[in-house]
């Protein structure tokens, strides 16, 4: 049995949360998180961890006690991708990446000026594409 490791947030929790609200639209009620995971072939101790932060941006609900699990907040098609990639935000973005890897040389300034014109208008493309997508166009066809 594989060894389970303390996961810290990255990008890969963006796919498990879809993921994860899409196992909850098609889900009737409350349903733990162990079932969650065992639907994705994932650790729910770390679905545990994305669903707490899903749930303090208000896209999931958390139920505790014997008969406890998460369900959506709301509806899964009012439920963007955007709003789960804007609640993930919990590393330092891409940006932020880019700057760090230039030099302040005379090449670097000028690499920073490119990186920073880039990232801004990345992240609005990004954003919008996000925004055209729900949780209900995922399980489009299981319901």
């Amino acid at each position: 049995m594989e060894a389970i490791r303390k996961e810290s947030p990255s990008s890969k929790w963006f796919g498990y949360a879809l993921q994860s609200l899409a196992v909850l639209a098609i889900h009737d009620g409350v349903c733990p998180s162990c079932e969650i995971a065992h639907k994705m072939e994932s650790q729910a101790t770390m679905l545990r961890r994305i669903m707490a932060q899903l749930a303090k941006y208000n896209l999931v609900v958390a139920k505790e006690g014997r008969d406890g699990g998460y369900m959506l907040a709301r509806a899964a098609d009012r439920i963007t991708f955007a709003d789960v990639y804007e609640a993930l935000q919990l590393s330092e973005p891409l940006s932020q990446a880019l700057l760090d890897s230039t030099s302040d040389g005379i090449f670097g300034k000028e690499m920073q000026c490119y990186f920073t014109k880039f990232a801004g208008e990345w992240q609005k493309r990004v954003v919008f594409e996000l925004q055209q997508r729900t949780i209900a166009d995922m399980i489009e066809g299981y319901k």
